[in-house]
């Protein structure tokens, strides 16, 4: 029977396209396109301009990252594009600016988007633009692309739209299987492709429930006469692993040992091919035609692959190179425009943050806690009762644009009460020296006697009620809810950074905690305030909110009630949070007006222009759609500038008690 050869390169979960350090290697977006162009250089080329092979990205494009924070995805989609991908599945992260967000970002995408086994309940099809399936043909072999996620993240996207419906990864592609296999049907496809953004696990087990067998595997089973898939290319674990069903793989061991894959056992195809411009995955499939009539066409053989990995010394590719240096110039820009306006100066001085209670501490700590209540929520709890991350880490640059200096995701995690003062004692136990471990909190207090020796300084732990009342100061008042008893087995959710989850600063008693957001599916800090405080300007100028308050400390940005469904109403939940993920923050977003700005002074394309309608530059008077002038364009960004101005919120933090040491009451 007659044999194809088939090629493929995949890679997936890229976020940061800057230089940064990867085993003492310095590598970003422009070495790892040199990398990809040298596989896809090899391929022969098409009529129509391509590659006659297949560039595959799996998922995890937008964020989060330090720029994503800034520029809420949009840098990426330009080196994207550039990058020339023929198909992606879409990612938990590509939902972490929101829905509308997202339809804007994939409406400048020159490749299509993938998510078969998500249905809009209003219209009965997959969310739009992303799509349902793609077919695709290669090496004269007709391939039908699928996108399909798992169940376990879905609940953790705050935002995530209530009419989106999830549908079983297996009925979906053996669904799509029969669709695009039909011999009488539309697209009659030879191969079955299935993109996937879930756990090496889930994704295991999927395969060997769709007949994704290797061709050891396939002497035992006749996969040809049954529907299902032919082989998965994974993203969302952010490590490199490949399944033991390959025919031969260079520069990877199959043997490496890997907790969440120990149900592979070599009869599966699943590719994952790393994190963060780090590796490529050169894959070269070798298909046979089955006997006239078979559900499947075409079987896989063979496949051998390659990991290919970026290195300081790969060389910068020219043409990505140019496309970032032009992406950063409108950061840079973006970064010296306003993002609040500060009452009082924010003293993030080293001998102040990391002993005592400080007002920027507190103030980051009451941004973040209730970043994740839609999502805990969603699996169940009612939301997070506290934040504990270590204070040392903070920086305020460019009027809060960078929070922290780490990329450090912000995790859930569930702490007993014996857990939390062991915590509470650690942070305090270093004092007076300036370690960076210092606690900053939110959601409950401490008291605690600096005199007393480290391991005996905490004097109580009380979880306190949301504040309802401001003091004459402005400051809320502090409430007990409950005193947290330090033999108590009672479980709270805390919010907390990866690196304190996983033990580091010295906070070994949350390492093996259960996590119920993991990093994963988490968001940096300075991303998570960036947001907090997006949503707060936009439901500032919002006219129709209910109340336009102003920024004061976090766990009330605002009292408006129409973003809101009742459960987070009742919950505290917070309104900046659900209106920053469910509207389109337009030109009030300090990196598209520096966008709009340019390209306003430069665009000739006419009312046609995509960018002059993405930034609201044309003229809708009347129903028309005509180009505004040059002067006009001009003047409507300036506008844009005005209106961002007035609406900025006002960053008021303050002391309030949170962590008192009774030696200096």
């Amino acid at each position: 029977m007659e044999t194809t050869t088939l090629n493929i390169a995949h890679f997936n979960d890229v976020y940061q396209v800057s230089e940064h350090k990867v085993n003492g290697e310095r590598i970003d977006v422009s070495k790892f396109a040199t990398l990809l162009e040298g596989v896809t250089s090899k391929w022969s080329d098409r009529g129509d301009g391509r590659k006659d092979g297949l560039t595959v990205f799996s998922g995890d494009l937008f964020s989060p990252s330090i720029e994503s924070s800034i520029t809420r995805g949009k840098h990426m989609l330009p080196i994207i594009n550039e990058l020339n991908v023929d198909i992606a599945v879409a990612g938990n992260h590509e939902f972490d600016f929101g829905y509308p967000e997202l339809q804007e970002l994939l409406a400048e995408s020159a490749f299509p988007w993938l998510l078969s086994n998500i249905v809009d309940t209003t219209t009965g099809k997959t969310p739009e633009p992303l799509q349902e399936f793609h077919v695709l043909e290669r090496s004269g072999v007709r391939i039908g692309l699928i996108g399909l996620v798992e169940q376990d993240w879905i609940p953790t996207i705050v935002g995530w739209p209530e009419h989106f419906q999830y549908q079983d990864m297996v009925q979906v592609a053996n669904a799509l299987s029969a669709k695009l296999r039909d011999p009488a049907g539309e697209h009659q496809c030879d191969i079955i492709f299935a993109l996937t953004h879930s756990r090496i696990s889930n994704d295991i087990a999927f395969a060997k429930n769709v007949l994704a067998l290797s061709p050891a595997a396939q002497a035992s089973k006749n996969i040809a006469s049954e529907h299902g898939v032919d082989i998965l290319l994974g993203g969302h674990d952010h490590i490199y692993w490949i399944s033991k069903g390959v025919t031969e793989w260079e520069g990877y061991d199959l043997n490496t040992p890997v907790e969440d894959a120990k149900d592979d056992q070599g009869d599966v195809l699943v590719v994952k091919s790393g994190t963060d411009f780090q590796d490529l995955s050169e894959i070269t499939l070798m298909l046979k035609d089955t006997p006239s009539g078979s559900v499947r066409r075409k079987v896989i053989t063979e496949i051998r692959g390659k990991r290919l990995s970026t290195k300081g010394t790969t060389p910068v590719h020219a043409a990505i190179k140019a496309i970032y240096d032009d992406e950063v110039k409108y950061i840079e820009e973006s970064l010296k425009e306003p993002i609040g306006t500060i009452e009082e100066e924010l003293d993030t001085r080293m001998s102040l943050i990391r002993t005592q209670e400080s007002p920027v501490a507190n103030w980051v700590s009451d941004c973040i806690r209730e970043a994740y209540d839609e999502a805990l929520i969603n699996k169940g709890y009612t939301g997070a009762d506290a934040t504990f991350i270590n204070a040392g880490g903070m920086g305020i640059v460019s009027m809060l644009q960078t929070m922290f200096p780490y990329n450090d995701s912000i995790v859930v995690i569930q702490v007993d009460g014996k857990t939390l003062w062991d915590a509470a004692e650690s942070g305090l136990s270093s004092w007076p020296e300036w370690e960076g471990r210092f606690p900053a909190i939110s959601g409950f207090r401490i008291e605690w006697d600096s005199r007393k020796e480290p391991g005996n300084r905490v004097l109580g732990v009380w979880m306190v009620e949301d504040p309802d009342e401001i003091g004459p100061n402005g400051i809320p008042f502090v409430v007990d809810k409950e005193p947290v008893s330090r033999t108590s087995d009672k479980k709270y959710l805390i919010v907390t950074g990866e690196y304190l989850a996983n033990g580091g600063d010295g906070y070994t008693m949350f390492k093996g905690q259960p996590v119920i957001i993991t990093a994963e599916n988490g968001q940096p800090a300075n991303q998570l305030v960036k947001k907090y405080i997006g949503g707060s300007q936009f439901l500032k100028r919002d006219e129709q909110a209910a109340e336009s308050t102003q920024v004061e400390g976090g766990r009330r940005v605002h009292k408006a009630r129409r973003n809101v469904d009742s459960t987070h109403a009742r919950k505290l939940a917070p309104a900046a949070y659900s209106a920053v993920v469910h509207n389109r923050l337009g030109l009030l977003d300090p990196y598209q007006r520096s966008r709009a700005r340019g390209h306003a002074s430069c665009c000739d394309k006419g009312p046609d222009c995509p960018k002059c309608r993405q930034y609201g530059l044309v003229d809708r008077k009347a129903g028309a759609r005509s180009l505004l002038s040059k002067e006009s364009r001009i003047a409507a960004v300036s506008a844009a500038d005005e209106e961002a101005q007035q609406s900025l919120p006002v960053i008021r933090p303050f002391i309030d008690g949170r962590v008192k040491d009774v030696s200096k009451a």
